[in-house]
C-alpha cells in the first residue's frame, strides 16, 4: 500500500524510519512489523532506531504523532476552505461538504495507507486505550472534534448545538468501523449477499455520506432557544 508522502525526508534517518513505519503499519498493522522488518525497510540499523526512539512503543508514538499532525492539518485546510467558500457567497456551508473532509483521510484513495494507521490508533485507544493513545487524541484529536462540531452548527442552524456533541462523538465512531472493513468478506458483501460490496470505495463513500448527513442534520427532540420562541 503506498503512503502519500507530504513531508520531506531528504537524508534525515528519523524521518526515514517514521515513513517506513507508516508505510508497514499500514500493510500488516502496528501490532505485527517487528523491528529487524522496519530497520530493513528503513536501510537503518536496530542501533539508529534506538538512539532515535528507544523503544518500539516510543516509535510507534513518534509515527502516530507525526501522521495525526500532518493528516489533521491537511483535514483542517480543506474544511477551512469550505467554510470560506460558503462565507464568501453568503451561504451556510453545505453539511455534505464539511463531512466529506472529515471523512476524506479514512476513504480517498490516495490518503489510504495513512487512514489505515489511524484507523489502528482510534479502534485502540477504543478498545484498549492507554497513555499514549490518550496523549495523541488529546493533542490533535480533541482539537479537531472542536473544529467540526462548530462547523456542523455553522451548517445546521436547527438543530440544538448541544445534539452535536452526541452526533459527533457518533460519526466519528461510524466512519473509523466502516473505513476498517476492507477484506474481500466485508460485512456489507456478507450481509447482502454479495449485492453490495464495501470494498467498493465510490459506493461505500457515498453511502456513508447519506447517512451521516441524515443523522447530523436530524430535527432535535428539543428545539434550540431561537426556534422555540419563534
Amino acid at each position: 500500500m503506498e503512503i502519500k508522502r507530504t513531508f520531506d525526508l531528504s537524508n534525515d534517518t528519523k524521518a526515514r524510519v517514521i515513513a517506513a513505519a507508516t508505510r508497514l503499519f499500514a500493510e500488516k498493522g502496528m501490532e505485527k512489523v517487528v523491528l529487524r522488518e522496519l530497520t530493513s525497510a528503513a536501510g537503518v540499523n536496530l542501533a539508529a532506531v534506538n538512539y532515535h526512539f528507544g523503544s518500539k512503543e516510543a516509535l510507534c508514538e513518534a509515527v502516530l504523532d507525526s501522521l495525526s499532525e500532518r493528516v489533521n492539518a491537511r483535514r483542517l485546510a480543506h474544511l477551512r476552505q469550505v467554510l470560506d467558500e460558503a462565507r464568501r457567497a453568503g451561504q451556510r456551508p453545505a453539511l455534505r461538504a464539511v463531512l466529506d473532509t472529515f471523512i476524506a483521510p479514512y476513504l480517498d484513495a490516495d490518503e489510504a495507507g495513512e487512514g489505515a494507521v489511524l484507523v489502528q490508533l482510534l479502534i485502540k485507544d477504543r478498545v484498549s486505550p492507554s497513555e499514549m493513545t490518550a496523549r495523541i487524541i488529546r493533542k490533535h484529536f480533541d482539537p479537531l472534534a472542536r473544529e467540526y462540531i462548530a462547523a456542523f452548527a455553522l451548517a445546521c442552524p436547527d438543530v440544538s448545538p448541544d445534539d452535536f456533541y452526541w452526533r459527533y462523538a457518533f460519526t466519528y465512531c461510524a466512519v473509523i468501523l466502516t473505513a476498517s472493513d476492507r477484506s474481500k468478506t466485508n460485512r456489507i458483501s456478507t450481509m447482502s449477499m454479495g449485492r453490495f460490496d464495501g470494498a467498493d470505495r465510490v459506493a461505500r463513500r457515498e453511502a456513508l455520506l447519506d447517512y451521516l448527513v441524515a443523522a447530523i442534520g436530524a430535527p432535535s427532540r428539543t428545539p434550540p432557544p431561537g426556534l422555540a420562541r419563534r
